[in-house]
C-alpha cells in the first residue's frame, strides 16, 4: 500500500505544496509586518473604521489591544480565511484524490493492479491527513521563526499549541468528509459542488452566528463552530470536547467512504 501512497503524493505533491508554502508566506507577512503595525497604531485605526458587520463577518473579537501576534492572526487568517482556505485544499485534493479518477477512468488503471478498492481507499484517507498534516506543520514552523527572529513579535507556545492542534483536528474532519461525498458520485463537478455547497453553508452560519446573539443559535450547524479563535486566545471553552466531536466526525465520515465505496459500482 505504501506504493500506492506514493504515488498519490507524487501526483498531488505541486497542490499540497502550494498551500503550505502559500498560507505559510502570508502568516509570516503577517508576523512580520505585526510590530510595525503596532507601533504606529494603524491597524488599530484601520479596525475600528471598519462597520462592526464587516468585522464580525471575518470574526474579529477584538480591535484593539493585540498584546500577541495570535491577536492579529486569529481574524486577519483563522478566521473566514482560513476556512475558505480550508474547505477549497480538502476540496481539491478529495476531488484529485477520488472524484477525478472515478470520473476519467483512470480509478480502472489501479483496481486493474493487483490493488483492491481498500488500499486504494485507505491509500487516499492517509493522503489526506499527511497533506493536513503537512499544512499545518508548515504554519507552525513559519510562526516559531516568526518568533524567533523577528524583532517585537512574541508568541505564546500554549496558544500557539491550541491554535494548531484545533485547526489539524478541523482539517481531518472536513477532508474525511469532502472524500466521503467523493466516493458517492461519478462526475466530479456533481461531487466538487455538492460538498463545497455543504462547506459554503457552514461558513454562513458562522458568519450569521456572529451577526447578533439571536442568531447565535446558527452556529451549531456550523462545523467552523467548533475552532473558536476567541476561546483558543483566552484558553476558555472546552477544547478537548471540540476535538472529541471533531475526531468523531473524522472517523464517521472516513468510515463511511470506506465501505460505501467497497459496495458501489463504478461507470468506469
Amino acid at each position: 500500500m505504501m506504493t500506492i501512497i506514493w504515488s498519490l503524493l507524487k501526483h498531488n505533491g505541486k497542490p499540497i505544496t502550494a498551500y503550505a508554502i502559500g498560507t505559510s508566506l502570508y502568516l509570516l507577512m503577517l508576523a512580520a509586518l505585526y510590530p510595525s503595525m503596532m507601533k504606529s497604531g494603524l491597524l488599530e485605526a484601520k479596525l475600528q473604521a471598519l462597520p462592526p458587520e464587516v468585522l464580525k463577518a471575518f470574526q474579529y473579537d477584538k480591535v484593539t489591544g493585540f498584546d500577541n501576534v495570535l491577536d492579529l492572526l486569529g481574524g486577519n487568517y483563522y478566521g473566514l480565511i482560513f476556512q475558505i482556505i480550508a474547505s477549497l485544499f480538502l476540496l481539491s485534493l478529495a476531488a484529485r484524490l477520488l472524484a477525478r479518477p472515478i470520473d476519467n477512468g483512470e480509478l480502472i488503471l489501479y483496481l486493474a493492479a493487483p490493488i483492491t478498492r481498500h488500499q486504494y481507499t485507505a491509500s487516499a484517507m492517509i493522503v489526506m491527513m499527511i497533506a493536513s498534516t503537512c499544512l499545518v506543520l508548515f504554519n507552525t514552523f513559519v510562526l516559531l521563526l516568526a518568533d524567533w527572529f523577528v524583532a517585537g513579535v512574541s508568541i505564546d507556545g500554549m496558544t500557539l499549541v491550541r491554535f494548531q492542534v484545533n485547526a489539524l483536528f478541523l482539517l481531518y474532519a472536513i477532508g474525511g468528509f469532502t472524500l466521503f461525498v467523493a466516493t458517492l458520485f461519478d462526475d466530479e463537478r456533481r461531487a466538487f459542488s455538492i460538498a463545497g455547497g455543504v462547506l459554503v453553508l457552514s461558513i454562513v452560519l458562522t458568519i450569521g452566528a456572529g451577526l447578533s446573539e439571536k442568531m447565535d443559535w446558527m452556529r451549531y450547524g456550523s462545523i467552523f463552530s467548533l475552532f473558536n479563535t476567541q476561546q483558543l486566545l483566552e484558553g476558555t471553552g472546552d477544547l478537548f470536547l471540540h476535538l472529541s466531536i471533531l475526531t468523531g466526525i473524522s472517523l464517521f465520515f472516513n468510515a463511511s467512504a470506506f465501505l460505501g465505496f467497497r459496495k458501489r459500482s463504478l461507470s468506469i
